[in-house]
C-alpha cells in the first residue's frame, strides 16, 4: 500500500473524504487546523478547517487508487514529472506517517511551509528524541524569532509542515 495524493475544489476536502472512505474502504487524511476568527457578533471563536486547501491524502493499492479519479469526477490524481513522464505522486510511509504526527496533532500547533520558500542546506536531518514527536525525523531549523526552534517535515517537495518550538536538548543530529 502506499500514499497517494489527491486534488479537488476547494471546501469539498472532507465531504470527499467521506464519500472516498465509505465507497472505496480506504484510510484517507486531510490535515486540519483551527483559526480563531470572528463571528456574524464581532466575537472570536475557533473554527476548524483543512490546511492544505484541495489535497487529500489516501493510502491504498494503486489499482484501487486508481478507481478512484474514474468513479468520483471531482477529483484528480496529483502527478508530476520525471524524465519526461508522468507518474502519481506518493508519499513515502514513513514520512507520512511523520507529517500525520505533526499535523493531527491537536495539542501542539503545527505551521505549514512552502517548500520552495525554505533553505534545508542550512538546517541538519535530525530526529526528535523526546516529548509530543519522539521518532519524528525532519530537518532542524529557525522560523520566526531566534529562539524559536522547529523540527520541519517535507513531503517530497511537495508541502512542509513545522512542528511547536521544541527544545535544543529534545533534538539529535542523524
Amino acid at each position: 500500500m502506499y500514499w497517494f495524493v489527491l486534488r479537488c475544489a476547494p471546501g469539498k476536502e472532507l465531504a470527499l473524504l467521506q464519500t472516498i472512505q465509505t465507497r472505496f474502504g480506504v484510510e484517507c487524511f486531510v490535515p486540519i487546523e483551527r483559526k480563531r476568527q470572528h463571528d456574524n457578533h464581532g466575537r472570536f471563536v475557533w473554527r476548524e478547517r483543512c490546511a492544505l486547501s484541495s489535497y487529500i491524502f489516501v493510502h491504498a493499492e494503486k489499482d484501487a487508487f486508481n478507481q478512484i479519479p474514474k468513479a468520483i469526477s471531482m477529483v484528480h490524481a496529483m502527478m508530476h514529472m520525471v524524465e519526461g513522464l508522468w507518474h502519481l505522486v506518493v508519499v513515502p510511509d514513513k514520512a507520512m506517517t511523520d507529517f500525520i504526527r505533526v499535523s493531527g496533532n491537536k495539542e501542539e500547533r503545527a505551521v505549514y511551509l512552502d517548500p520552495a520558500k525554505l533553505n534545508f542546506n542550512k538546517g541538519d536531518r535530525v530526529r526528535v528524541i523526546g516529548g509530543t514527536f519522539t521518532g519524528v525525523e525532519g530537518h532542524f531549523m529557525q522560523i520566526g524569532g531566534k529562539h524559536e526552534k522547529r523540527v520541519v517535515i517535507q513531503l517530497d517537495n511537495f508541502i512542509a509542515v513545522g512542528t511547536a518550538a521544541i527544545p535544543a536538548a529534545l533534538v539529535e543530529k542523524i
